[in-house]
């Protein structure tokens, strides 16, 4: 159970504290949280390398929480307006923005359709053995909505999300295979993710790098738009965002 002050904190803001949300009610044997005075780091252990997920308004809060970090390898996530105290070694920042999207404009095409389990084979085939073998899991589990695009019976462009919450569903792992990018791909199968995910009821959001321009275009031409930036912080470890 996490604190009664924490659970405030988050309900203040269900899109900016999504994640906090959602591991704290659902994936919870995999969460930990440090609390000191007004701020706190969540440490999600699911994965390798394990997420830190840190907030405090205070300078000495931050301080005294990045002290207490004491994993040798993670991806560490906190707001720019504390980069100045990052003294970790062999650490690699990436600036990112979080868009939020609550009418998209849908690029609608007859060969982009939601995916289901039954899809594994071509997931597998496109994402890989590791990340397709999760979505699918995902979808068995139903804990994810996802769409692709169809050539044929090829699979060639997707996305879908990575947590869901009454509020809000994140959208990542937009990927398309490479022979057939720049075609406007992504762009249909965001834009029909985010009319699914509204349709419920929620806010559409997704995270992208701040200098991916492209990607942040294509966001904008669907109706994103910037609510909040964040930095990934990646400390001995090559994981950065796509």
């Amino acid at each position: 159970m996490i604190d009664i002050q924490l659970k405030k904190l988050f309900l203040r803001d269900p899109i900016k504290f999504a994640f906090e949300i959602y591991d704290s009610e659902i994936d919870y044997e995999f969460s930990e949280f440090k609390i000191v005075n007004e701020g706190y780091f969540m440490i999600y252990r699911k994965f390798n390398p394990v997420i830190i997920i840190l907030y405090a308004e205070n300078e000495a809060t931050v301080t005294k929480l990045l002290s207490l970090i004491k994993e040798d390898k993670f991806v560490l996530f906190i707001e720019p307006k504390w980069k100045y105290l990052l003294n970790f070694s062999n650490m690699k920042i990436y600036p990112e923005i979080i868009m939020i999207c609550k009418s998209p404009s849908v690029f609608r095409r007859e060969d982009v359709r939601r995916l289901t389990a039954e899809d594994s084979d071509k997931i597998i085939e496109l994402y890989g053995k590791d990340r397709g073998g999760l979505i699918v899991q995902m979808l068995r589990d139903n804990k994810t909505t996802a769409y692709g695009l169809f050539l044929g019976n090829k699979l060639v462009s997707a996305a879908y999300t990575w947590i869901e919450t009454k509020d809000v569903g994140i959208i990542g792992g937009v990927f398309t295979r490479e022979e057939f990018r720049n075609r406007g791909f992504a762009s249909s199968v965001v834009s029909e993710l985010a009319e699914d995910i509204v349709n419920r009821g929620k806010i559409a959001s997704l995270y992208v790098r701040e200098d991916n321009t492209s990607a942040i275009h294509v966001y904008r031409k669907i109706g994103f738009n910037e609510y909040w930036k964040r930095l990934w912080v990646s400390v001995n470890t090559d994981a950065k965002p796509l």
